[in-house]
């Protein structure tokens, strides 16, 4: 880790305030990063020191020994760390991650009193980047990133998979009507359908909230399904009330939890949770009005999200649509209606006109969803 200038009251309080974690024989190249920022280890290092109290996100890549610059899949884990909080984790060498294990009481107060033998061998904390971490995760709350991460603790940019199914022997294949592996396959959806089907390893998904599959409540008439299928407030309440019941404003440290995993833990299924969720709380007419204060913080997140990535990021390769545009043009149609609170009717003209002038986007178009829209009915509901 590079050297940091920092002043040197300023170090000596941090020294004895802030948290510290430990991470002992991590390899030498190792690709490391706390939240905003990466480093390859140099082989003093054992860990960093100095660490403002509240949720942080650690990373790495294993580094191939033989070839330093190739690197494998980012893993990550979040922490929550309190005034003068000490960790302890150790690098497994077999599985090539940290050993999130906590530390026994013992090994931690031995390695407190030898802290200021180990303050050499520890990076500190870079806090020119502090500021932005914290926009970015200001209402990430432990409860919630406990509620959120994998049982394992451990976020993989991959997905850790295992077959639904054994299909290691031909025994196994016979078994489920397969053919052999070495017979020839005579088209391309042969070859797909020979695949085994894989499942998500036990305790290493992310636990995101479900999103809805029925957006009316059940029972609804023809013209109910329409209007919740346009005004997905339903949907939201729905969500709100399963996880977030006590505070709704957790709906946004999800929104920021799965960002921070898409944006530095390379997490794809991370950044597909963020649309759909952004989705739904931006076209919840209804919510806009009922949860105000919850939109004006949404407004904030968003800022700062939509400042960590390129203006072309969100436009489809085949359609060439931009799935943000079209989704915000529907919130600012709803947010500047006169029943708005006019606190959060003024934030969000700023914003639009902040993001027209930064990304050139174009809110000023009919949106889509001013278009007819084709509904399909469940089965059995028959319109008048």
């Amino acid at each position: 880790m590079a050297e940091m200038q920092i002043d040197p009251d300023l170090a000596k309080r941090l020294f004895f305030e802030g948290a510290t974690v430990v991470i002992l024989n991590m390899p030498e190249g190792t690709e490391f990063g706390i939240d905003y920022n990466t480093w390859h280890v140099g082989p003093r290092f054992r860990g960093v020191k100095m660490i403002p109290p509240g949720i942080h996100f650690f990373h790495y890549s294993s580094v191939n020994r033989c070839n330093t610059k190739e690197t494998g899949p980012r893993t990550g884990f979040f922490l929550s760390l309190q005034l003068r909080d000490l960790r302890i984790l150790h690098w497994n060498s077999s599985n090539e991650e940290v050993d999130l294990t906590p530390a026994s009481e013992e090994e931690i107060e031995i390695m407190r009193s030898n802290l200021q033998e180990m303050d050499k061998f520890l990076g500190p904390y870079p806090y020119e980047t502090l500021k932005k971490w914290i926009s970015l995760t200001n209402f990430i709350s432990e409860p919630v990133m406990k509620k959120l991460q994998p049982e394992s603790g451990q976020i993989c940019a991959f997905s850790e998979v295992l077959p639904v199914l054994a299909g290691k022997h031909t025994k196994d294949r016979a078994e489920q009507n397969l053919p052999r592996y070495d017979t020839e396959c005579k088209s391309y959806a042969e070859g797909l359908a020979r695949l085994p089907k894989m499942k998500l390893k036990a305790g290493t998904e992310i636990r995101f909230t479900e999103m809805p599959k029925q957006m009316y409540p059940d029972g609804a008439t023809p013209e109910e399904i329409t209007r919740h299928s346009m005004d997905l407030s339903y949907a939201l309440e729905t969500v709100i009330n399963k996880q977030y019941s006590s505070q709704p404003k957790d709906v946004l440290a999800e929104l920021q939890f799965a960002f921070i995993c898409f944006l530095i833990g390379n997490v794809y299924d991370a950044f597909e949770h963020w649309k759909k969720l952004l989705n739904v709380l931006c076209r919840s007419e209804d919510a806009i009005g009922k949860h105000q204060v919850l939109y004006t913080n949404l407004i904030s997140v968003l800022y700062h999200q939509l400042s960590e990535i390129p203006a072309d990021f969100f436009v489809d390769i085949v359609s060439q649509d931009n799935f943000l545009t079209s989704t915000l043009q529907v919130f600012f149609s709803y947010t500047c209606s006169t029943t708005i609170d006019r606190t959060l009717r003024k934030k969000a003209e700023k914003f639009k006109a902040h993001l027209t002038k930064k990304f050139k986007w174009d809110f000023e178009a009919e949106p889509d969803d001013c278009a007819p829209v084709v509904v399909e009915l469940p089965e059995g509901v028959l319109l008048d």
